[in-house]
């Protein structure tokens, strides 16, 4: 599974990343798009940094990867995640606006963009580097979960995690649910109109987007359930504290693979651009090439 999600990610980001910045390939939204490609640096970040050093751990059955190295995981997963779900509220946010002010999409640029996903990976430095500043050095291999994972045994951990995981979590998440309803809406009612008067909505963005976010949600929810149901669990149940915890970590990389088949499926462009890099390999027959 880790293997599968690797491959996914790391193949499925980096064509996208290509195609990106290839004319008629996205033809969405030049804003929404340069938050999509944050999305897939950070994805694919994630891969190399996080998921393959545990496809190298589960293979090898401990961590041979070094001391160091245990180290840089740690750090940069705690940067990545709460980037990637910053980012997603980024591109949740700003479809909605769109879909809601149609009028002032022209000024928004896509040094906006950047601009605002620049500050979004910035913001998120503040948990490793927080991290490091109360103790540098609790960072440890679990056999749980078979990854080096930051401790939070220091004393002080108990004041400022409730207001960490408020600020990276809570809201970031309100965020992201919030703008993504009215987003369905918009999308169920355009599609109803349009079917009415025989015509057509552009669709595939917010659809796009829309799926990005409950994919998300998606992944993130078991993991959030573990962490709350933890604290009623009595005594020590191995089940709960190893496959439940082991199951809810996997979970979460649903999100980190799922991009690249949400574009697939939502994106007529890319899906032709795709199929045009195929043909190079494999004969498609023009027919197919043309229903799709």
């Amino acid at each position: 599974y880790q293997l599968f999600v690797f491959l996914s990610s790391f193949i499925g980001d980096s064509f996208f990343l290509n195609a990106s910045f290839q004319k008629e390939a996205l033809k969405v939204n030049k804003f929404v798009l340069t938050v999509i490609q944050h999305i897939a640096v950070s994805n694919l970040a994630t891969s190399v940094f996080h998921v393959l050093p545990a496809v190298v751990t589960l293979l090898a059955n401990s961590w041979v990867l070094g001391h160091d190295l245990c180290y840089v995981k740690v750090y940069f997963a705690w940067h990545l995640f709460p980037a990637n779900m910053l980012l997603i509220a980024v591109l949740t946010t700003s479809k909605f606006l769109i879909l809601r002010y149609p009028l002032r999409i022209t000024s928004w640029s896509t040094q906006r963009a950047h601009q605002v996903c620049s500050f979004s990976w910035a913001f998120s430095l503040i948990l490793p580097i927080v991290n490091f500043v109360v103790d540098k050095n609790d960072v440890h291999f679990y056999y749980r979960s078979y990854q080096c994972s930051y401790g939070f045994d220091a004393e002080i951990w108990r004041k400022l995690l409730p207001i960490t995981s408020f600020i990276f979590n809570f809201v970031p998440n309100v965020v992201i649910i919030s703008t993504t309803i009215p987003t369905l809406k918009y999308l169920t009612a355009a599609r109803k109109a349009a079917r009415r008067v025989k015509g057509s909505v552009p669709w595939q963005g917010a659809l796009a987007v829309a799926l990005t976010a409950a994919v998300y949600c998606i992944s993130t929810l078991p993991y959030v359930a573990y962490l709350v149901s933890r604290r009623f669990i009595k005594g020590d149940p191995y089940w709960f504290h190893v496959h439940l915890h082991r199951i809810t970590i996997s979970t979460l990389l649903i999100n980190v693979m799922s991009n690249f088949y949400i574009y697939i499926l939502t994106i007529k462009s890319f899906r032709r651009f795709l199929l045009s890099k195929v043909q190079h390999i494999i004969p498609v027959p023009l027919q197919t090439s043309k229903n799709l």
